[in-house]
């Protein structure tokens, strides 16, 4: 059954009747929808299993804020107090003293930043156990009607619109430092400003680097081939963009060459335009110059925790911008690359420092 999500009691009697009786209700979240079942009804959550095609991966829970010391040793409060309710998901000890189905030491729990969830955890009387309104393996259904047709045996869908196809961030702190399971609309940087340090990154995750300038084809390459000598591709990610580009340049020939003496490679580089989904897919930017900043911040204003002058980046510097060597003579470009060094070392350090494998 498809029903538009309405703010009326009705509609929570009608779901909180579903939840109870063991049915399955897909509820639109700040990030994406999802599956919910009462979190302690072992026959909902064994159905939940089989409807979403999951193994014994645990589900995350969702309940009220006043409820998470019954069911957690609260740690890293200052992370937990700022994200929740929001789009994380924090690991966290289970409670010695109580049970959920298929849970043992460590549970996931989460409060969607949406008024109806919201009220409704704070109605019902269990958590729920949720997890994405898709088969396990595909990719987030961010279509209500969508989810509907492909899963006629759920009981209710509540039709939120559209929403992202972007999940929560997952992290868990039980660990120390944090350990960021997965990525997702909190960026990486926005947790260590909170946390006041480093936080780590789970194995299989890579930590994404933007380099950006104005045309591409100089200064954010370089420092893109650069770094990439630095840290090893298993573990980062980078690349570069231009805020006014001409699409499919070729790195210039001071550029190659300069690189090429660092060991790096420019030979397979072509120029292209900065956009939203690579501002989203950066986990930290860095930029040459003031312009490139505002640049940026124009296109997503929620960009800017992470987003960095290169050679201002953990240094005190005179001039904070990196001089353009467009047309000019070899030493231009030998002049950037010395601008640039000791802050991409500094950069490949704190990458490394993300990982507990390096």
């Amino acid at each position: 059954m498809l029903i538009k999500l309405e703010h009326k009691p009705r509609l929570y009697n009608e779901v909180t009747k579903i939840l109870k009786q063991g049915g399955i209700v897909v509820l639109p979240t700040d990030t994406i929808y999802g599956f919910a079942v009462d979190g302690t009804n072992v026959r909902a959550v064994e159905r939940l299993r089989e409807v979403k095609g999951r193994g014994q991966k645990p589900f995350t829970f969702f309940l009220s804020r006043n409820r998470i010391a019954e069911y957690a040793r609260i740690v890293k409060r200052k992370i937990i107090e700022y994200f929740i309710p929001g789009p994380l998901t924090v690991i966290l000890r289970k409670h010695p003293e109580k049970s959920l189905p298929f849970v043992e030491d460590k549970i996931g729990l989460r409060i969607p930043h949406t008024d109806f969830v919201i009220q409704l955890l704070s109605r019902y009387e269990a958590p729920l156990a949720v997890t994405s309104a898709n088969y396990s393996g595909d990719s987030p259904i961010n279509s209500a009607s969508e989810i509907a047709e492909r899963f006629p045996e759920v009981e209710l869908v509540l039709d939120g619109g559209a929403l992202s196809s972007r999940p929560s961030t997952v992290i868990d702190l039980t660990a120390t430092p944090p350990v960021v399971k997965r990525k997702g609309v909190i960026p990486v940087l926005e947790i260590e400003k909170v946390h006041g340090g480093i936080v780590q990154l789970a194995e299989g995750l890579k930590f994404n680097v933007l380099f950006v300038c104005s045309g591409n084809t100089c200064r954010s390459p370089m420092a893109e081939a650069l770094l990439k000598t630095m840290v090893s591709e298993e573990y980062c990610t980078v690349q570069s963009a231009g805020i006014l580009p001409t699409q499919g340049m070729a790195a210039s020939q001071y550029s190659r060459e300069v690189v090429e003496e660092f060991g790096g490679s420019l030979e397979k580089h072509r120029s292209r335009q900065i956009t939203d989904s690579l501002i989203e897919w950066a986990d930290i930017i860095f930029v040459m110059g003031y312009k490139h900043y505002d640049h940026i911040l124009d296109i997503s204003p929620s960009a800017a925790v992470k987003t960095f002058l290169l050679k201002e980046y953990k240094r005190r510097v005179k001039y904070n911008e990196i001089s353009d060597p467009v047309g000019r003579d070899r030493s231009a470009y030998e002049a950037a690359v010395r601008d640039m060094l000791p802050s991409l070392k500094l950069i490949a350090r704190d990458i490394k420092r993300r990982f507990r494998s390096i």
